[in-house]
């Protein structure tokens, strides 16, 4: 803009060349230039602009070409602001001022904090006005966007000083607490707070002052009519323009509705479990005699038995998981807890099971348990076994689960396929749509399991 200055013809303009500016113009000039905010002289009567780098931006399209012009040519309704300083002699500001502005071929509304100062001469005339200036035409558009949210929301959402007294209140807060804005603006917060709950607000208040963040919570205010109400509560600083925290805003959204469901859900999965296990006690007596043989228990019975409590265990962890699936680590640990978690090694991600694929699994880990224990690297002391399984990522994404045993007796093949070698086989074919292949080498059983990434299931992170 110096450079622009300098070339600039000013003969039209009535301030004449810049050779025979005055000292108090010249100064002005020099003070304006090297600022980095935008500032803008306004010099004679006809309030000619000169102004600096960053104010340009302010005019867009219309620099270069405003520089010596009229103020009226590129800002409408600036004048009476400039006459007042005039006639006063006394700095005038203004605050998200509306002001019509030529900047891209047409008027358009800004918004603008705006202060200007007389320029005196020698003998203490006024010679012109000098105008630093900070638009805020976005920053109004947004706070007029973010009211429009707050005030339409369904949410309650209010604000509130480090005193916890109350300064905001939207549609929201007085349709979820039944109080007016009127009613509880420049009141304590404490109003909506349950007497046995009353130590909440001065912790949340002191974590605040102290710039500690709030982590989102659920618990219970009171309604206007005494009335209590589950709610989720998010509490956010407010801060100055410095920086400084100066109050919160808080966010209460009510969960009655929600909770309520979740009761209801627990009552129902409580009597599905109480079902279940009437269901399998029926099963297994009618197993026993079935089985029975002279008053002795067969060891089938004993089998079947404890794949039933197998299956009962599996129903047990869907049911604690709301019946939506369980976790493939939670289905081992709870094998291997049966049989000493120290003599297992496991690997694996965390996978999200269905509980179709979940009742598979955990029956088929049963079976090799069990045979483990009976015949294999379970049956003796120094006997381990490795659990792992990985994600094949690919085009068709598979799961492959491995159950490998050692430092066991000598293994060798059996004579004949045995019912749990079928059943693990059939299971995880029918649930898991997977293939399985059981090796018999001789240094321990290892079983193998490869099976489709079901849409059903979700992968988490590795552990």
């Amino acid at each position: 803009m110096g450079s622009l200055i300098r070339a600039f013809d000013w003969t039209a303009t009535g301030l004449g060349p810049t050779s025979g500016w005055p000292a108090h113009l010249k100064s002005a000039v020099g003070l304006m230039l090297p600022a980095r905010v935008p500032i803008v002289l306004f010099w004679g009567q006809q309030f000619v602009a000169l102004y600096n780098d960053a104010y340009a931006p302010t005019i867009g399209d219309s620099h270069p070409a405003a520089l010596g012009t009229p103020a009226r040519e590129n800002w409408s309704g600036i004048e009476p602001l400039l006459r007042q300083v005039l006639a006063t002699g006394e700095t005038v500001s203004a605050k998200d001022r509306p002001f019509t502005v030529k900047r891209h071929g047409h008027p358009e509304t800004g918004y603008f904090d705006m202060s200007c100062s007389p320029v005196h001469d020698a003998s203490g005339g006024i010679d012109g006005v000098l105008c630093i200036l900070e638009e805020t035409t976005q920053r109004l558009a947004a706070e007029q966007h973010l009211a429009a949210i707050v005030e339409s929301s369904d949410d309650a959402i209010v604000s509130k000083n480090l005193d916890g007294i109350i300064s905001s209140w939207n549609v929201g807060a007085e349709r979820l607490f039944g109080y007016t804005a009127d009613e509880v603006v420049g009141k304590s917060i404490t109003i909506l707070i349950p007497e046995d709950r009353q130590d909440e607000e001065p912790d949340i208040l002191a974590r605040l002052r102290k710039g500690e963040r709030v982590e989102h919570f659920e618990t219970i205010r009171k309604r206007k009519d005494g009335s209590l109400i589950d709610i989720s509560l998010t509490i956010s600083p407010v801060r100055n323009d410095r920086g400084d925290i100066i109050g919160a805003s808080k966010i209460a959204r009510d969960i009655t509705g929600r909770r309520a469901a979740e009761t209801l859900q627990r009552t129902l999965l409580r009597e599905m479990k109480h079902r279940l296990k009437n269901n399998l006690s029926t099963v297994l007596a009618i197993a026993r005699q079935s089985f029975h043989s002279d008053g002795a228990e067969s060891e089938d019975l004993r089998k079947f038995e404890a794949r039933l409590l197998a299956l009962a265990k599996g129903h047990d962890l869907l049911t604690r998981e709301k019946w939506d699936g369980a976790d493939l680590k939670e289905i081992v640990a709870h094998i291997v807890t049966m049989h000493g978690r120290q003599r297992f090694a496991i690997d694996g991600p965390d996978l999200r099971l269905s509980p179709k694929s979940a009742l598979a699994l955990n029956l088929a880990l049963h079976e090799l348990a069990v045979n483990a224990a009976k015949y294999g690297a379970l049956s003796i002391s120094t006997g381990k076994v490795s659990i792992n399984w990985r994600i094949q990522h690919g085009a068709s994404p598979r799961l492959i689960f491995c159950w490998q045993e050692q430092d066991g007796p000598e293994v060798a093949p059996p004579s004949r396929r045995g019912f749990g070698s079928q059943l693990i086989e059939r299971l995880l074919a029918l649930e898991l749509k997977g293939e399985v292949k059981i090796t018999y080498a001789p240094a321990g059983i290892i079983c193998e399991i490869v099976a489709p990434l079901s849409a059903e299931w979700e992968e988490g992170t590795q552990i």
